[in-house]
């Protein structure tokens, strides 16, 4: 399967670590979708979302001067969950701003609200890789 395929098991492993009353480690998390996605590329999911975990409060504080009138956590679950992805990814691999830029932007089309792809990739744009 894709990159694209294996963002989209990143967001929702995410997604599922967030919800608070999880006690599910990472690694459990991803093992969850091992069973019916074996074809992924489960490397590069541990990375970004181990990435995105550890590198969390550096994310946010990246992402927050972009956010005009905004806070972190006012953010829609799944908007701030597609920010962090995209921003560790912008910031720590060689795959182009664009792509991954475009890649949020489908993201938050599939799991987001209607027109906040626009304020993700309003976003986006302005964080510096």
């Amino acid at each position: 399967m894709s990159r694209k395929d294996a963002r989209v098991q990143a967001f929702q492993t995410l997604f599922q670590l967030e919800i608070k009353e999880t006690d599910l480690t990472i690694q459990e998390a991803i093992e969850f979708i091992k069973d019916d996605h074996s074809d992924l590329d489960f490397d590069f999911i541990y990375w970004l979302v181990t990435g995105v975990k550890d590198h969390q409060i550096v994310l946010d504080e990246t992402i927050k001067p972009h956010l005009k009138d905004w806070s972190i956590d006012r953010l829609l679950k799944s908007d701030r969950i597609i920010l962090r992805m995209a921003t560790f990814e912008i910031l720590h691999s060689d795959t182009p701003k664009k792509v991954v830029v475009n890649e949020a932007v489908e993201l938050t089309k599939q799991f987001s609200d209607d027109d906040h792809y626009k304020f993700v990739n309003g976003v986006l744009s302005n964080i510096n890789d």
